[in-house]
Formats: C-alpha cells, structure tokens, sequence
C-alpha cells in the first residue's frame, strides 16, 4: 500500500453502489427522451452518469434482476454464435439487415436488403435445415 505524504494512509473507502445510486438518482432529457439519469462509483475515472429512458426501465430492470438471480458474464466470456447473432442483428438506416455468426473483431456482417429478404433467407434456411443437419452428420461420421 502506498504511503501518503501528508493526511491519511489508510485506504480510501468506496460507497456502495446502492448509497450512490440514491445520491445521483434524477431525471434529465437525453435526445428527446425523458430518463432517469444515475451513478454506481464516484471519482473514479471513466465511469460516469447512466441514461435510462423512463419507457425502458421496466425492461432494464428486468435485466439486471435476472443478472443477479443468473449470473453475469465475465470479459473473457465467449458468446454462443446464437448469442453473437442476436447481439449483432441490427436494421440500418436504409432498412437493410445484418448480422454476424462470429464475435471476433473485425468480422463482417451478412447483409439482407430489407425486412422481406431477411424473412425470406429464414424462411429458405430454415427449410434447409434438415439437408444441412443430415450432410453434417454424414461428413462428422467419415471422420
């Protein structure tokens, strides 16, 4: 532990999260939203005040209710590809949509036109499904 110069040595103190949500809890206007705006840790370096548009606090809280009771993931977690597929899937400004099917960085998305062409590449992949199961097992069985 370092020692102090002058004043006190011992070490500083951190509030709990929950003592400084109750202090920064408040509301302010981000992008034309009313939210509720708050704070887990003060004085630390880049980590600062939370937006939560007061029409998805139900569901944030939902979240973090089920991160509590489940678990949550450390940095090193490595996503399924069906939980890297839905993180990633996202309608571009132009109604295009993409995803990806691998979380390394760098990785190019896929891309659908539009909504019909995204529906329509589910539909066609869900109904070759089977026949890719079934080569699947025929190329696992050869090796």
């Amino acid at each position: 532990m370092a020692q102090m110069l002058f004043g006190n040595n011992s070490q500083v103190i951190a509030k709990p999260s929950s003592q400084v949500l109750k202090e920064t809890a408040g509301f302010d206007m981000v992008n034309g939203k009313l939210c509720f705006i708050f704070s887990t840790h003060e004085g630390k370096r880049g980590y600062g005040k939370q937006a939560i548009p007061v029409e998805d606090l139900d569901a944030c809280v939902q979240v973090l209710q089920e991160a509590v009771e489940n678990g949550v993931y450390t940095e090193d977690h490595e996503y399924s590809t069906s939980e890297i597929i839905q993180r990633s899937l996202i309608m571009g400004e132009d109604g295009s949509i993409r995803f990806k099917t691998q979380g390394d960085k760098g990785k190019k998305p896929t891309l659908c036109t539009g909504e019909k062409d995204f529906a329509n590449f589910v539909n066609t992949l869900g109904e070759l499904l089977p026949m890719i199961k079934e080569k699947a097992n025929s190329i696992q069985e050869k090796e």
